[in-house]
């Protein structure tokens, strides 16, 4: 999904990570998330007020495409709705 892009859920839903959310998951600072984000390698959608959400979704993709451990308790209102564990 392009930088920026509208989606119908409310970004603040349990579906939405911020980016001191992704940066605290992956031991990094929240300004090397905002340079993969702004470099296009994780998703994100922009709020009016300036700052960003990435879905569980993107965020789960990311951390497979990089090789980074997933932890599936970050992710069991994703595998809930769709009935059955990823």
């Amino acid at each position: 999904m392009p930088l920026g892009t509208q989606m119908k859920q409310t970004p603040h839903s349990k579906d939405w990570l911020t980016v001191k959310g992704v940066a605290d998951y992956c031991l990094v600072s929240g300004v090397t998330v905002l340079r993969w984000i702004k470099g296009g390698k994780l998703p994100a959608i922009r709020l009016p007020s300036g700052h960003y959400r990435i879905s569980t979704v993107d965020f789960r993709d990311f951390l497979e495409r990089w090789h980074i451990p997933i932890e599936e308790w970050l992710f069991e209102s994703e595998s809930k709705k769709e009935g059955g564990e990823k």
